[in-house]
């Protein structure tokens, strides 16, 4: 009995506390309740994913990989300018896009084979005789290089200000494979000095790190050549540079007139940078153009470095003829729209032969020769002129000029249709190179007459050289620093000139 009613209150107990308890949390409050805890279970999982998602982020940049076949979603989120030859140079520019999947399989060289991947480098660098240096879709990183003269203010820089130093990594490479390929593939080259430098900086990448496509970078379709100028302002060196990177694109197979210029190098302008904007079909300067000044990485689809300059044919003291010479001339003046003047000269009456009498004057030619001070100067000019005009008025036409104030077509111009070129040794005489082949080069030196340069531009290109040395040391006046030239001396050195041409060839 007292078991039951034991039992009776303890179930009447709990039947209170339930009743209790329904009483005191209501439906509104549950429901509430459970809203709540919903919406913190939410929180929790978007912070969660939030803070894992940071995490995953410089992993990825680290771990990038050349797989793009599960990337599709991200191409969109970075698209690569491109800059091709034909859009850079209208002044309304139109880009085109590369999307980081097309650009990660050119720069890596993407291969399903084991085998195939161990010969990327050597797939991507591309020796030549004489150190012609060809990469496939190398990077200059133009952040690498720096040169004095375009960070300070300087009214007269050093020589060594214009040059650009180049840290490690500014030519970038990505290719798999053993990196020794790469030595072998540059050990000709590098018995150049001129080279050296260049492939001091050179920097070969595993292609799994193609995190460069997280920066700003555009891409150069088309052949380009690198290089830089030393006595930018100096006609005869700046005809040596032309004629060098002529023969490495007839040795590439390349059109000329379709290479593209890369100027690594800090020089003011010149009244000779005409050169390099006609003759060749786009030209870009490191640290000025935009190409580099807004881009970190520039790839260039194909870079040559050209043979150094010590390989030189016009440096070759025993080489006897160049079959590039003509075809280079013809290449130069055509590009400036300059008729080819023919190599068969009529001597006869009334035909007269041209004479182009070249004149060295004083001129500032860059920023470290602000007095302008030039030496070898002819002193009696005047005496000169009139001696000619008065011995061979009915035999030549004679045209006096100081070449390098003139424009540099018209410079051309006037060498173009002489038959004779007349001067003091200097520069200009490199420009003999651009006569029609069958020509006479006078070369008048001072006292200093070792010099055996011009007379090679001369007879590679197909002229006589006469030569004649004052051997007056008071001739020669070291304040003015020019030569008084004797009476009689400019008439035996045109008649040696005319029997070259007339007589001794005929």
């Amino acid at each position: 009995m007292f078991f039951q009613l034991g039992n009776c209150y303890q179930g009447d107990k709990r039947s209170t506390m339930a009743s209790f308890r329904l009483k005191f949390i209501s439906p509104r409050l549950i429901r509430s309740t459970k809203f709540l805890l919903i919406l913190f279970l939410g929180l929790v999982i978007f912070f969660a994913n939030l803070y894992f998602l940071k995490l995953s982020k410089p992993k990825e940049a680290n771990t990038a990989t050349t797989n793009w076949e599960n990337k599709e979603k991200k191409e969109a989120t970075f698209q690569l300018i491109v800059k091709t030859t034909s859009t850079i140079q209208r002044k309304n520019l139109t880009t085109t896009t590369i999307s980081p999947k097309t650009l990660a399989s050119r720069i890596t060289l993407n291969s399903s084979s084991a085998k195939d991947q161990n010969t990327f480098c050597a797939n991507k660098i591309r020796v030549m005789p004489g150190a012609i240096v060809v990469f496939k879709d190398i990077l200059i990183r133009p952040k690498l290089g720096r040169a004095r003269v375009l960070e300070v203010k300087l009214d007269r820089p050093d020589e060594d200000d214009e040059f650009f130093k180049l840290q490690k990594g500014f030519f970038t490479l990505y290719c798999d494979g053993d990196l020794n390929q790469v030595q072998e593939k540059l050990i000709e080259a590098k018995k150049y000095n001129a080279l050296t430098g260049w492939i001091a900086s050179l920097e070969v990448v595993n292609p799994s790190l193609v995190s460069l496509l997280r920066v700003n970078q555009s891409f150069q379709a088309g052949q380009y050549l690198a290089i830089q100028r030393a006595e930018y302002a100096n006609v005869y060196w700046t005809v040596i540079d032309m004629l060098d990177i002529f023969i490495t694109t007839q040795r590439m197979g390349i059109e000329p007139e379709k290479l593209n210029i890369v100027l690594m190098d800090a020089h003011p302008p010149t009244p000779l940078d005409p050169f390099w904007s006609v003759l060749f079909q786009r030209l870009i300067k490191l640290g000025v153009d935009r190409v580099f000044t807004e881009s970190d990485n520039v790839v260039f689809e194909n870079l040559v470095w050209r043979y150094p300059r010590v390989n030189c044919p016009l440096l070759d003291r025993s080489l006897k003829s160049l079959d590039h010479i003509q075809p280079f001339r013809s290449f130069v003046l055509k590009r400036f729209g300059i008729p080819l003047k023919s190599s068969l000269r009529n001597c006869s009456q009334p035909h007269k032969l041209n004479v182009l009498v070249s004149f060295r004057r004083d001129y500032q030619s860059h920023p470290r020769n602000l007095d302008g001070t030039v030496d070898r100067k002819i002193a009696n000019e005047k005496d000169v002129l009139s001696e000619m005009e008065k011995n061979f008025s009915s035999q030549l036409n004679i045209t006096s000029a100081q070449l390098d104030a003139f424009p540099l077509k018209h410079q051309l111009e006037l060498v173009a249709s002489a038959d004779i070129f007349f001067g003091m040794h200097g520069s200009a005489h490199g420009y003999p190179i651009f006569m029609a082949p069958g020509g006479a080069v006078v070369e008048i030196f001072n006292f200093h007459s070792g010099n055996w340069h011009m007379e090679k531009v001369a007879t590679l290109s197909g002229h006589s050289h006469i030569p004649w040395t004052s051997t007056d040391r008071n001739a020669y006046n070291t304040k003015t620093r020019s030569t008084t030239i004797p009476a009689g001396i400019p008439t035996m050195l045109l008649k040696k000139a005319i029997f070259k041409i007339c007589d001794e060839k005929h």
